[in-house]
């Protein structure tokens, strides 16, 4: 889980972006955190390329298959990487 000190730098949203799980080598869609549904690892992204792809880190046996999903967007005040949908 992601932590923060500073409740004041962050506000939250209802953009759906954040309900997507993504397959790994996927393209990101925007900056931020995002963390694997199946074992909870979590990178950074500048919003730029793919996400990790399966090789990235091993699941133990019986884990459930890497997706990613967006846990902390990135704002930026040009046009892209940026949060698709209403914040």
């Amino acid at each position: 889980m992601a932590i923060f000190k500073y409740t004041n730098y962050l506000a939250q949203s209802k953009s759906t972006s954040f309900d997507q799980p993504l397959q790994p080598s996927s393209f990101v869609p925007c900056g931020g955190i995002y963390r694997c549904t199946g074992c909870g690892t979590e990178i950074a992204s500048e919003g730029i390329g793919l996400l990790p792809d399966r090789s990235h880190h091993k699941h133990a046996p019986g884990q459930p298959p890497m997706a990613w999903q967006l846990t902390v967007a990135t704002v930026a005040t040009h046009p892209q990487p940026y949060l698709h949908g209403a914040a």
